[in-house]
């Protein structure tokens, strides 16, 4: 069987399962869970409520490391019964397993169930200005491989940057042991403006060539998995409302601060992507002292090229010739060591890190103005400093309105694939229980 037919029967047999038709609106009642007395209907027809049933068991055993059948009656509500019949479709299509038998708590012992996350996989990919990195997750989004590559100048094209996501994933598909036709969906952020429904990455500018680009079509192509793209703020915005710094916080703002500049933001528990899915685009803010300008997506913002990092390492090879310093070890120091340096007080680091700040503490005003998130979470080689979101903190508590938490992003390089599997995951889902 090829690649794209082995994924294609994996898929067909969760279609089989959990493809539920439109709930009717004649009266019919929707299935109650959790109460000894629930109704196990959904429609009129019985593939509805099979489908139901199993949708419902499915997200239990899912929730928890092992189950048996009696556990699933009890906390679904469901007879046992349906239970034995909803378990025996799920275990048919390879999604439960039977362990054995668990602990008798006086009668014949349960036979203990799990959801078997390794029967398919997907993967997430972040590309950078400078580089690449992926990971590959079973479907309990657990990461079993890494794979990273950096990307040279004249690595940046579309076409090139997708043979090598195709390369990495075969990679990853290697070191985990996985046959790559067990990976169902793939989920890749781009730097720069996207829009989703299409799949289309409008521009780049810290790419090459990167204007209206089909990046959903190119990877699908390349690597014959379903896809999505999604703008990597964004994606680093989910991640860290997923596993990381924003759990449980329904609005608030991940600002990524490292080749570029940008903000994910995160209102009502979803991403705000705008009307035309530019929102959160911040480094095209006028910056201090510069003079004004039109927007152009071909090209940097004004706020980019101040605290992204060229910026931050322009100002500091100023301050160092400034100074008289000319040693070649400072000069090609990179935005998050001249922070270091200013954590050990060198007096020109600091200069450039409390300007930084002050840049960044007035946009993230502007920002909560706009949208009063609770939380704002730094990201990326430089704005993940801690010096950085010290004096940050500092300047925002100088003003009267209520400014919002400021931490750092627990996920670090990783959230934005950690976002990009949450998504990929939530494709798959809709597979398995639409």
């Amino acid at each position: 069987m090829s690649l794209s037919g082995a994924r294609d029967s994996i898929l067909a047999a969760f279609e089989s399962l959990f493809i539920i038709s439109p709930i009717p609106t004649d009266g019919a009642q929707e299935m109650s869970i959790g109460t000894s007395n629930s109704q196990e209907t959904l429609g009129s027809r019985p593939s509805d409520l099979r489908q139901t049933n199993c949708r419902v068991l499915l997200r239990l055993l899912q929730a928890r490391t092992t189950c048996s059948r009696a556990d699933l009656a009890r906390l679904s509500g469901l007879s046992a019964p349906t239970v034995t019949s909803a378990v025996q479709a799920l275990e048919r299509v390879g999604l439960v397993e039977t362990l054995g038998e668990g602990r008798s708590s006086g009668g014949r012992p349960p036979g203990m169930l799990r959801f078997r996350a390794d029967h398919g996989y997907i993967a997430g990919a972040d590309i950078g200005g400078t580089r690449l990195r992926m990971m590959l997750a079973d479907l309990n989004g657990v990461p079993v491989a890494h794979w990273k590559s950096k990307l040279a100048l004249d690595q940046k094209e579309p076409q090139f940057v997708c043979r090598l996501i195709h390369e990495g994933l075969l990679v990853m598909c290697k070191e985990a042991g996985v046959s790559p036709d067990r990976v169902l969906h793939m989920t890749i952020g781009a730097p720069g403006i996207t829009d989703v429904d299409r799949g289309v990455v409008l521009s780049a500018p810290n790419l090459t060539n990167w204007v209206d680009v089909p990046l959903r079509e190119l990877i699908e192509s390349e690597t014959g998995v379903p896809a999505m793209a999604e703008n990597d703020t964004n994606l680093a915005a989910l991640g860290e409302y997923w596993q990381g710094s924003a759990r449980g916080i329904e609005d608030f703002v991940f600002i990524a601060m490292g080749t570029g500049v940008g903000a994910g933001i995160f209102l009502g528990g979803k991403v705000h992507h705008g009307a035309a899915w530019s929102a959160g685009e911040i480094g095209y803010l006028g910056a201090p002292g510069m003079s004004r300008e039109p927007l152009h997506m071909q090209q940097t913002g004004q706020l980019e090229r101040m605290i992204g990092g060229e910026g931050i390492e322009r100002q500091w090879c100023e301050n160092l010739a400034r100074s008289g310093r000319h040693d070649q070890a400072l000069t090609s120091l990179r935005g998050a060591q001249i922070f270091d340096l200013a954590e050990k007080r060198d007096v020109d680091a600091i200069k450039v890190m409390e300007s930084t700040a002050g840049v960044l503490a007035d946009a993230i005003n502007t920002i909560s103005l706009l949208f009063d998130p609770a939380l704002v979470v730094l990201g990326g080689g430089v704005g993940s400093h801690e010096c950085l979101r010290r004096e940050t903190e500092r300047l925002l508590r100088a003003s009267d309105f209520p400014h919002p938490a400021l931490t750092i992003s627990l996920l670090g390089t990783q959230a934005q694939l950690y976002g990009a599997i949450s998504l990929s995951l939530l494709a798959v889902e809709s597979t398995l229980f639409c």
